[in-house]
C-alpha cells in the first residue's frame, strides 16, 4: 500500500503561532495594576478592609494617613479608599462578572495610623496585622490570620489557622472552626472556641479564661487572678493546663471514660455510681475557680515552676 505523506501544515501552523504570541507584547488586560492610594484619616479613627483573595499586610505607622500599595489581577476593578468621619475603608471591588473565588486576587500593604482601631473581612485571604495599637476584629473563612495587635482582639474563621499576639488586651475572643489557633497573650479576659481545630495558649495572669473544643485539643500555660475563673470543656478532645504555681483555687475536674492525671493535689477518684472520674479539691485560701470536663478526652493539669 503507498505511503501518504504526513500533512507538516498543523505542525508548521501552530509553530508559527508560538512564534507570533512571544513577539506580541503582553496584553494589559492580563497585566498586574499597580495600586497606590492615599487619604487622610483621623489618627485614633476606625479602619474597615474588606478583601476576597490574595493577602492583605496591615500595618500601623506614625502618619495620619492610610496608605495602599500592592497590585491586583484583571479580576479586580478598582481598589476603593473613603474617609467619612474618623472611619476609613479600603474595598476591593471586583470586576464585572467576576465571581468570588473565581478571580480577584490582590497583595496589599494597607498603613493605618497607629492608634487605629481595625477591622478587616476577608475571604480566601492571608491576613497580617502588626503594628497596631487599637483594638482588632478580624474576620476571615478560609485564609490565614497572624500577627500582632495593641488592643482587643476578636478572630472568627473558619478553616485557616490563627497565629496572634495580643499581650496588653483586656478581652480576647477568638472562634473557629477548624482552623488551628495560637494565642500568645497576658492579661485580661480570653475566650477560645473550636470545633475540631488544635487551640494552643502562651498567657499571663488572667482573670476570665473559656476553652471549649469538641474534638480538637487544647493547651494552657496561664496564671489566675485571686477571683479569677477558668472553664475548659471538650468533648473528645484533650486538654492540658499547665500553671506556674498551684493556683489558690476550687478544682472541679471530670470526664466521662478518658483519663485525668494532676502533679499537684488528691489524685483523681473514679465516680461512686455510673463512669467517669472526677476530681474535686481545693487548693489554698484564694477565691478562683477552675472546672474541666470532657466525654472522652484525657485532662491533665500540672503546676511548672
Amino acid at each position: 500500500m503507498p505511503r501518504h505523506p504526513i500533512n507538516t501544515v498543523p505542525s508548521v501552523w501552530l509553530a508559527g503561532c508560538a512564534l507570533l504570541t512571544a513577539l506580541i507584547p503582553w496584553s494589559p488586560v492580563h497585566a498586574e495594576k499597580r495600586i497606590e492610594e492615599r487619604r487622610a484619616a483621623d489618627p485614633r479613627g476606625t479602619v474597615e478592609v474588606s478583601d476576597v483573595a490574595g493577602s492583605i499586610d496591615i500595618q500601623g505607622w506614625d502618619r495620619p494617613e492610610v496608605e495602599v500599595t500592592g497590585t491586583t489581577d484583571e479580576g479586580v476593578d478598582r481598589v476603593e479608599v473613603g474617609t467619612t468621619g474618623s472611619h476609613t475603608t479600603v474595598r476591593v471591588v471586583l470586576a464585572h462578572g467576576i465571581r468570588p473565588y473565581h478571580g480577584g486576587e490582590v497583595q496589599l500593604v494597607v498603613h493605618v495610623p497607629a492608634h487605629s482601631s481595625v477591622a478587616a473581612t476577608v475571604v480566601s485571604a492571608a491576613l497580617t496585622v502588626s503594628g497596631v495599637l487599637g483594638d482588632a476584629k478580624l474576620q476571615t473563612v478560609s485564609g490565614s490570620v497572624s500577627g500582632e495587635v495593641g488592643g482587643d482582639l476578636r478572630v472568627n474563621g473558619v478553616s485557616g489557622p490563627v497565629r496572634m499576639t495580643a499581650r496588653a488586651a483586656r478581652h480576647t475572643e477568638i472562634g473557629t472552626v477548624s482552623g488551628d489557633v495560637a494565642l500568645t497573650g497576658d492579661g485580661g479576659e480570653l475566650e477560645i472556641t473550636t470545633i475540631s481545630g488544635a487551640a494552643r495558649v502562651e498567657a499571663g495572669t488572667l482573670s476570665r479564661v473559656r476553652l471549649k473544643t469538641v474534638s480538637g485539643s487544647l493547651s494552657a500555660r496561664l496564671a489566675l487572678t485571686a477571683d479569677g475563673q477558668l472553664d475548659a470543656e471538650s468533648v473528645s478532645g484533650t486538654i492540658g493546663l499547665a500553671f506556674p504555681s498551684p493556683p489558690a483555687a476550687d478544682f472541679d475536674v471530670q470526664t466521662l471514660s478518658g483519663a485525668i492525671a494532676s502533679c499537684f493535689g488528691p489524685k483523681p477518684e473514679r465516680r461512686g455510681y455510673g463512669p467517669g472520674t472526677r476530681l474535686i479539691f481545693k487548693e489554698g485560701a484564694g477565691l478562683a475557680r477552675v472546672h474541666v470536663s470532657t466525654q472522652s478526652g484525657s485532662i491533665d493539669l500540672c503546676a511548672r515552676r
